[in-house]
């Protein structure tokens, strides 16, 4: 793959243009992460502030009693979306649920270490740890393809 950088003064929005031979899983992947580092979502300050964050830098999303909370390096905001809602809207997104409660975001997963129980613990890239549920752990490792999806192939 070959990547070209053109500075352009002349035009009003940064324009990314995809040239591939076949439409592969590299294709894919590069086409996903293009989408992704532009979507944004507002979130709910403690002070009642909205603010604009990129879904690329979420770390992960926590459902905790009627709330849904992404969680940044920058800090905690409430999303005014349900879990389910997220999860769907960015599934093709390098998000996947991890448990009842959690979406975390593959691309900021450091570590990833077999647990008790056949649960795996996750560090971020921030230091925190999670725990990838065992109902959930053959999602996770079809997500950072550990493991062949058996409904695509």
């Amino acid at each position: 793959m070959k990547l070209f950088l053109r500075e352009d003064k002349d035009i009003r929005e940064t324009e990314v243009e995809i040239r591939f031979r076949t439409m592969d899983d590299e294709t894919k992947a590069l086409i996903s992460a293009v989408n992704s580092s532009a979507d944004m979502l507002i979130g709910l300050k403690d002070n009642g502030d909205s603010e604009r964050i990129f879904v690329a830098k979420i770390l992960y999303f926590e459902a905790v009693d009627r709330y849904v909370f992404a969680y940044c390096s920058t800090g905690v905001y409430r999303i005014r979306k349900t879990l389910y809602e997220l999860e769907d809207g960015l599934k093709d997104r390098s998000f996947v649920r991890i448990s009842r409660s959690v979406l975390v975001n593959i691309n900021a997963v450091r570590t990833i270490k077999p647990e008790d129980s056949r649960r795996i613990r996750l560090c971020l890239k921030n230091g925190e740890y999670l725990i990838v549920a065992r109902n959930y752990v053959r999602d996770f490792k079809t997500a950072i393809g550990m493991k062949e999806d058996r409904n695509n192939g």
